[in-house]
């Protein structure tokens, strides 16, 4: 189990308080329905965990991995049918489409951003593992999505924390945050190299990396660690939540405005709570995997930051998008499971 999901089990107690009503957004009649349940393979690390849920634009297709079993997957809308996209991937992480369409995903095993393909392979070699000691063995070669490394996992010459989420802006520059929890798929004794655990930027032609904050503290003037990000559909506001908050608890949600290259300022308290993953509908709401007292979906007011709602989920989410060809249906990564709910709204849209 990676050792964020031990604090996110931990911060449940201190997490925000579990509305018991479904928000206006969902029919009151709505079941949450699981797709999926993902094996645990003879190479998976503990339990498979599902995360960085994302949906193509061109399909409504929804791309999630399986951390720790180093699996992008993809739920065919039209197919009603999940398969593996990419085996090795690099033990992916947050995932999300840039407005080329190209699938961008934090590549950990590296602390890499990769570019990945929908719909040309190639034949490599089968990769190396960081770890030989854990994963899937592998020998000759192996059919792949074709990907390019766009950021190689180091800034200022040292080794980033780990890429954790990523999210692609209007004008296509990238946006992810760095925190740093160790895995067991990386080289023993590797460290952290830099001074802050934070958010930066790669520039839209992937030539330029940036400190977009220079720190990130949490309320009481902590070193937080930045993990959940989105951006509002108009590219001029950043969303970063802090996983862990003031006294260990459900951490922070903080908005910053999106200024001349891609410059952050204004920061505030926008919600007293962290998230895993959040995505957005096109009525003003987002969709948070927020430490609770029970495993399920809140559901917040974008103009408030307050609660309007909870979607109960079997099992405790860590990420969360809008697919489908409408964009009206709601689909979670959850542990070892996927899920869906209908909803009466759509996901939000990139202005372009």
């Amino acid at each position: 189990m990676r050792s964020e999901f031990l604090a996110y089990l931990a911060a449940l107690a201190h997490g925000v308080a579990a509305q018991s009503g479904l928000p206006p957004t969902v029919p009151s009649n709505a079941q949450v329905t699981k797709l999926a349940t993902l094996p645990r393979e003879s190479w998976t690390i503990d339990q498979p965990f599902t995360e960085g849920a994302t949906r193509d634009p061109a399909t409504g297709d929804v791309y999630f991995v399986d951390q720790n079993s180093n699996k992008i997957l993809k739920w065919s809308v039209s197919q009603n049918k999940l398969s593996t996209f990419m085996h090795p991937a690099g033990y992916s992480n947050g995932m999300t489409f840039d407005k080329n369409g190209k699938l961008i995903a934090c590549a950990d095993e590296r602390n890499q951003l990769w570019e990945i393909s929908t719909n040309v392979t190639k034949s490599v070699p089968w990769p190396t593992p960081a770890n030989p000691s854990v994963g899937a063995r592998g020998s000759g070669n192996v059919v792949l999505p074709e990907w390019t490394v766009i950021m190689d996992g180091k800034y200022n010459g040292k080794q980033l924390g780990g890429p954790n989420d990523v999210w692609a802006m209007p004008d296509n520059s990238l946006y992810f945050t760095d925190p740093y929890w160790s895995r067991r798929w990386w080289p023993s004794g590797r460290q952290n190299q830099q001074e802050v655990n934070t958010v930066y930027r790669l520039s839209p032609d992937r030539k330029t990396l940036t400190r977009a904050l220079a720190d990130f503290k949490t309320s009481d003037g902590k070193a937080g660690s930045p993990n959940g990000i989105i951006g509002s559909p108009d590219g001029k506001t950043l969303y970063v939540a802090a996983f862990q908050g003031p006294g260990s608890g459900g951490g922070e949600t903080y908005a910053y405005d999106v200024g001349a290259n891609g410059a952050l300022s204004n920061r505030r308290l926008w919600a007293q709570f962290g998230s895993d993953g959040m995505t957005m509908d096109n009525q003003g709401n987002m969709y948070m995997t927020a430490p609770v007292s029970r495993a399920g979906v809140t559901v917040v007011s974008i103009a408030t930051g307050r609660q309007v709602g909870f979607i109960p989920v079997p099992e405790s989410p860590a990420n969360l998008a809008f697919g489908g060809v409408d964009q009206s249906t709601l689909y979670i990564t959850a542990r070892t499971g996927f899920y869906s709910v209908k909803t009466n709204v759509k996901g939000a849209h990139l202005v372009k």
